[in-house]
């Protein structure tokens, strides 16, 4: 599905001192289905996830995603995380003035292309999957964070993503909802979705088909 190889990137502090971030980083995934990347704080795990998701263009070397070369133009990468990735975030980033219904669909109403009873339909079919559907009224405001977090799940899932990146998604959850959440994950990668999660959690990573080490600026499948 992707290939990154030989990814270099250097960030420049403020002091204009460079910090090595990547060194000929080289990552593949082909047939994986859940996968978890970990590293210690300040290793380039959500760096990573950012150039995968296209949103960090600022490396060197080269980046294909289903054996075509990724642009680095703006208005290309929009249109391919639009139609090619889910993003969640351990902060949810649901938006406070809509329910979670308009929550869930406003990731197909923004590529304009759907039709309304399309995109109802759509998303009442991911709120089942996740079990939410008694929530499509309700603000983020009312959500427990497991809820919201579904929500969030349920946002990065409706629009038929290739790939889910998620960064932290149970960072700041109990472990019983973090266990809840980690179920759904489960449950959408055995019925085919490709899922990376980073994370620190050792609990995270025993539940994923396979995991990866960043250390010493690339890397590793830890076998």
């Amino acid at each position: 599905m992707l290939d990154l190889k030989d990814i270099s990137k250097t960030y420049t502090r403020k002091k204009g001192s460079e910090q090595q971030i990547f060194k000929n980083l080289a990552f593949q995934i082909t047939t994986e289905k859940l996968i978890a990347i970990k590293g210690r704080s300040g290793s380039g795990k959500s760096t990573l996830l950012n150039i995968i998701a296209g949103i960090d263009v600022d490396y060197d070397g080269n980046y294909s995603f289903k054996s075509k070369q990724m642009s680095k133009k703006m208005d290309e990468l929009s249109d391919f995380r639009l139609s090619n990735i889910g993003i969640v975030t351990q902060s949810y980033h649901l938006l406070a003035d809509r329910n979670v219904f308009e929550n869930v669909a406003i990731s197909l109403k923004c590529q304009n292309k759907f039709k309304k009873s399309a995109i109802k339909e759509k998303v009442h079919e991911v709120l089942s999957l996740l079990e939410i559907t008694h929530l499509k009224d309700k603000n983020p405001e009312e959500l427990s964070g497991g809820e919201a977090q579904r929500v969030a799940i349920a946002r990065a899932l409706v629009k038929d993503p290739s790939l889910i990146l998620a960064d932290e998604p149970t960072g700041a959850l109990d472990e019983e909802t973090e266990e809840m959440i980690l179920e759904v994950f489960k449950k959408l990668a055995d019925q085919g979705n490709t899922i990376i999660i980073v994370t620190h959690s050792d609990k995270v990573s025993s539940v994923c088909e396979a995991v990866y080490m960043i250390r010493d600026y690339n890397i590793f499948k830890d076998d």
